[in-house]
């Protein structure tokens, strides 16, 4: 039993021994492989809002020099050939290139580059700052696997490795960094829209708030979100830099043929650019700005904004209060005075109180009143009128509607614009006036 027991120790012990040499062994060669045991080395280490000057170089390619106007703080391409920079794209590749890490070491005393891709490299970044400092990586070759890059420093043989993604965060093209709007403008600065059509011609200017307003050829309430919609479309319209040789003479050859769809003139601080849209056989929006030169494509929803018309950027709308509830409304109908207000969470009408319920199909009446169409006139004696004093007390619509045969006319007061609406319309606001209740008296479903 002892020598059983014996054998067991020596057994453990070999064991325990064994576990103990394993381990110190594979720490040894942990130890010895630096890709296994790299902390995290800052290779490009600069504060990207002091960097003034980025060089790019592919191999056998023209380097991408840029330099920043620092009192414009503005970026700009000073190497050939020159073309407007998009100031966001040259920011966010200053931010990139300005702090670059790797945390693995791949190579401790490369005795060959070549190897790597890294002699000659096949890109180099350089960077400088206001301050004097600069800073320069080399990039090489893909790695076999990881999707990673071979990088080192001017003069150093150590060899280490960034992600793609890292990569690809500073190595831009000229077509990367190119401004590619069509319409280059500074848009804190604009103060005009003219859409130019071949029947008609409007033009929209900036009012004292900072949104839209119809001016020519008459000023008349507008929709904002429509005139929003197609500024916002236009200030999408990008160039495809890229373009091959054989589509730009088949979108010239197109768009000299085509019919012209409109004109769009914007005007900021600078001048006026214009943007002449035509639509070809082959259905496709095609566009030729005064900015940039070419024929390009545009999106197809930007060639539907500028196809409308006068009466699709008209406000349909005949009150403005929204969605908020006003605090006073009062209506004249069949001869008959009705003043509703809006106290706390109560309605009353003359002076007493409502069920709120019933309070609701008046006000979705009044929100919905829409025009049908926009004629020249038609408008006699009113047979109802509807005043809204808004929530904040001052803004004050008043809406007159009157009837001529089958057909119902509407205006605002201190508006000269008319407005066909629908008959229906007209009788449900008058079956919601004379639905109005108090509390208790709605009868129960």
């Amino acid at each position: 039993m002892q020598s059983r027991g014996l054998l067991i120790g020596v057994a453990l012990l070999a064991a325990l021994s064994g576990l103990l040499w394993w381990s110190d062994k594979k720490a040894n060669d942990e130890a010895k492989d630096p890709a296994k045991d790299s902390k995290s080395v800052k290779l490009v280490n600069l504060a990207a809002k002091d960097v003034s000057e980025i060089v790019l170089q592919r191999m056998d390619e023209a380097a991408v020099h840029l330099m920043k106007n620092a009192a414009a703080n503005k970026w700009e391409l000073v190497s050939e050939p020159k073309f407007l920079i998009d100031n966001d794209a040259a920011m966010t590749l200053a931010t990139n290139a300005a702090t670059v890490s790797s945390d693995k070491l791949i190579d401790e005393n490369a005795t060959d580059m070549t190897q790597y891709g890294l002699e000659p490299a096949k890109f180099t970044v350089e960077l400088k700052d206001k301050t004097g400092k600069s800073a320069k990586l080399l990039v090489g070759d893909e790695t076999p696997v990881g999707n990673l890059f071979y990088v080192r420093l001017p003069g150093d043989k150590k060899v280490y490795t960034i992600p793609n993604y890292t990569k690809s965060g500073f190595d831009k093209s000229t077509n990367d960094l190119r401004d590619k709007r069509l319409l280059i403008l500074d848009e804190t600065k604009l103060s005009k829209l003219e859409l130019v059509k071949k029947a008609e011609t409007l033009e929209f200017t900036r009012n004292p708030k900072g949104g839209w307003q119809l001016v020519k050829p008459q000023a008349y309430r507008i929709d904002t979100v429509m005139v929003d919609g197609l500024y916002n479309k236009a200030r999408e319209a990008k160039m495809d830099p890229a373009l091959n040789e054989e589509l730009k003479k088949s979108y010239a050859t197109q768009f000299a043929a085509a019919p012209i769809v409109a004109t769009l003139k914007e005007t900021d601080g600078a001048g006026t650019q214009q943007l002449e849209v035509r639509k070809s056989k082959e259905n496709l929006y095609l566009a030729k700005s005064s900015a940039v030169p070419g024929i390009y494509k545009v999106a197809d929803e930007l060639g539907a904004a500028l196809d409308k018309s006068l009466n699709d950027f008209r406000n349909h709308k005949l009150f403005d209060f929204g969605f908020e509830d006003p605090a006073r409304i009062q209506i004249q109908s069949g001869g008959k005075a009705s003043l509703l207000e809006h106290k706390g969470e109560d309605w009353l009408l003359n002076g007493k109180k409502l069920d709120g319920s019933t309070v609701t199909p008046l006000l979705e009446g009044l929100r919905g009143l829409s025009a049908l169409s926009f004629p020249k006139s038609g408008f006699t004696t009113p047979v109802f009128e509807a005043t809204v004093t808004q929530s904040d007390g001052k803004t004050i619509e008043k809406v007159m509607v009157s009837k001529t045969g089958n057909f119902h006319y509407a205006k605002r007061e201190g508006d000269a614009a008319e407005y066909e609406i629908d008959p229906k319309a007209l009788t449900d606001l008058e079956a919601a006036l004379g639905g109005l209740k108090e509390p208790g008296a709605v009868k129960k479903k």
